[in-house]
């Protein structure tokens, strides 16, 4: 199982024929001072993975501050893998989380750390820079 795509966006979505939508993908917030709240991050996630994958599994996502202390409550996302046995091929599971209202305290790096079944699996870099 690995992390095929992870972005952070002004807004994301699956539509109901699983096309992961995503509009506004960023890696820089500009602020004059701090702390400052940005009203919406989602996160955009691609999880591909095979019949050996097969069964429950959990992925968090954890914002971290630039000290890695976790900049608010950690999303949980519970899925299940069903790729045919008699298959090499791979499935893709399409997932948007959001966070809102974030604070962010501080200029400088952040990061959302993406977990699957409590396994680091990838990181998305984020930059708050004084403007």
């Amino acid at each position: 199982m690995r992390v095929d795509l992870a972005v952070l966006a002004d807004y994301a979505t699956v539509t109901a024929d699983q096309k992961l939508v995503i509009v506004g993908v960023f890696d820089v917030i500009h602020a004059k001072k701090v702390p400052v709240r940005y009203p919406s991050v989602y996160v955009a996630l691609r999880i591909c993975s095979g019949a050996i994958d097969n069964g429950e599994h959990a992925v968090i996502v954890r914002p971290v501050d630039p000290d890695g202390k976790a900049l608010g409550p950690e999303l949980k996302a519970d899925f299940t893998v069903q790729v045919p046995l008699d298959t090499d091929g791979e499935g893709a599971l399409q997932l948007v989380m959001g966070l809102g209202n974030v604070e962010f305290k501080v200029f400088g790096p952040y990061a959302v750390d993406i977990l699957i079944d409590g396994r680091f699996e990838d990181t998305v870099a984020l930059r708050l820079q004084e403007s």
